[in-house]
């Protein structure tokens, strides 16, 4: 039982724990990876192992050199908050990769548990963090619905470029991708075409506020 719940360090020597915790890091970032590899997301098996493995070496460091400990763990998150943003910035024109950088910071918190001599703890929190990415996700499409995709057309008085301004901010805020709408402009009058999901509460909400524009004239939907 005490190899499960004790601080290695004070089972084995200073370099069989730091091997131990190492290789237990490594593993532990692997099954986070693995995960993220089969659903094709940025930051697969390679990312979660140095991300895991180096904030266990920057937190071994830190509970083995003279001075203050929790400046180079404190460093460590700083760094780890940079490199999940970098993921969050990485779409265009929609805001994708939060899970993802979510990911990469729980990983990393995974790695200093293990770093500070708690391998079996890093070991359940890999467990949380599968639990909540891998099954999460299963529920939430079964409860929840996929998306059921539809068509719709949005007439407007162009308003000197104002009223575009407008709608194509309300269709960045639901994530329709610019390079998926149709835009056709006769005279003052801009027609754009666009597919969204009808399926969800929130996502029903968008042609009611396209409709609130004061310059739109007419929406229709699945046009011919």
């Amino acid at each position: 039982m005490s190899l499960f719940l004790n601080n290695w360090r004070q089972l084995f020597s200073p370099a069989i724990a730091n091997v131990l915790l190492v290789f237990v890091s490594m593993l532990c970032g692997a099954i986070i990876g693995i995960e993220r590899e089969k659903k094709k997301k940025p930051a697969g098996l390679r990312t979660m192992c140095l991300v895991s493995l180096g904030s266990t070496v920057f937190t071994i460091l830190s509970v083995t050199v003279e001075g203050e400990p929790g400046r180079i763990a404190a460093q460590v998150i700083a760094g780890i908050g940079f490199l999940g943003a970098g993921s969050i910035l990485h779409g265009t024109g929609t805001v994708r990769g939060i899970t993802t950088a979510a990911t990469i910071w729980a990983c990393a918190a995974v790695g200093m548990v293990i770093g500070a001599g708690y391998p079996f703890a890093g070991i359940g929190l890999t467990a949380c963090i599968f639990v909540v990415v891998g099954l999460v996700s299963v529920l939430e499409m079964r409860y929840l619905g996929p998306c059921t995709m539809a068509t719709a057309g949005i007439f407007f008085d162009s308003a000197q470029g104002k009223a575009s301004i407008k709608v194509d901010d309300i269709l960045d805020e639901y994530q329709i991708p610019t390079d998926a709408r149709l835009k056709t402009v006769t005279n003052e009058m801009v027609q754009i075409r666009f597919s969204y999901c009808n399926a969800h509460k929130h996502h029903k909400e968008l042609l009611p506020r396209l409709a609130a524009i004061p310059e739109v004239v007419e929406i229709q939907q699945n046009p011919p």
